[in-house]
Formats: structure tokens, sequence, C-alpha cells
């Protein structure tokens, strides 16, 4: 569950810092996918549970940047 943002002020990042952390996003998104596929051919009951944990720790971790840059602005320069 994540805290709402109490602050009326949204965070002002660059550009550049922004586009970084979509980057990061998508990137977490990607590697979930690819271990999700990867985890279903595990035999091991054990391995395709610990990988599963870690899908689900890529997709929080790229849902918190989401909710992060949601909560922020561009700054102009």
């Amino acid at each position: 569950m994540t805290r709402p943002n109490l602050s009326t002020e949204p965070f002002e990042i660059s550009v550049r810092f922004y586009r970084a952390l979509w980057a990061k996003v998508f990137s977490l998104e990607a590697d979930a996918l690819k271990d999700e596929l990867f985890a279903a051919s595990l035999d091991h009951l054990g391995h395709r549970r610990r990988h599963k944990l870690l899908v689900q720790a890529q997709r929080d971790e790229a849902g918190r940047f989401r909710n992060f840059l949601a909560a922020t602005r561009i700054r102009v320069s």
C-alpha cells in the first residue's frame, strides 16, 4: 500500500532525471515480464516461488517510481 502524497506542491525534477526514471520503470517492467516467462520454465517449486518474488519486487519498484513521477513536475530552467 502506498502512502498518499500530503504535500500540495509537486516535486520539481529535471527533464533528464524524469527521463531516467521513466527508463528505469520500463526496464523494471520488461525485466519482470522476462523473469515471469522464465519462472514458468523452472521445475523446482522453491526456485519458481523465489523467482515470482523477484518479479513482484520488480513490479513493486516500478510502481513506486510511477507514483513518484505522478507527483512530480518538470522544472523549467
